[in-house]
């Protein structure tokens, strides 16, 4: 089971280091050809994203509801749900920006896509998406109060 907790992680993770580095090259594009591909390959992410938080959720639960030495209202544990809530309302922001982005790219509004890709709207809410990501691997691995 732990394992299976650890590899819907590792999804998860995979899918946001892709999208950071699709957010990085956004910020460099300049035209809208360039950003058809970006558009492309995001696609991969969601699902990723999707099934690694959702499987990470499922399988942390079964776990810490088979163990003998951890509760399910241990302190560190509901921190990580707290943390794997904010991860997905930050993440889902995230998304909405740049799926409404996309929209204006396939409607050639290429001035505008330019220049959502370079604000800094999408960037601050992907960079809350993966500090949240961090800090609840961090409650995982350190388990504070255990």
């Amino acid at each position: 089971m732990l394992s299976f907790h650890l590899l819907s992680a590792f999804a998860a993770a995979s899918a946001l280091v892709l999208y950071t580095v699709l957010v990085v090259a956004g910020r460099r594009m300049s035209t809208l050809d360039e950003t058809s591909r970006l558009f492309r390959i995001a696609p991969i992410g969601g699902p990723l994203v999707g099934a690694g938080m959702g499987l990470a959720l499922v399988f942390g639960i079964i776990l810490a509801l088979k163990s003998a030495d951890f509760e399910i209202w241990n302190g560190w544990i509901i921190a990580a749900f707290i943390l794997w809530a904010l991860v997905g309302g930050a993440g889902g922001r995230t998304g909405a920006y740049y799926t409404e982005t996309q929209k204006l790219a396939e409607q050639g509004h290429e001035a505008e896509v330019i220049a959502r890709l370079r604000a800094p709207t999408g960037a601050l809410w992907h960079l809350a998406t993966v500090a949240f990501f961090v800090l609840l691997l961090l409650d995982m691995i350190f388990k504070p109060g255990a």
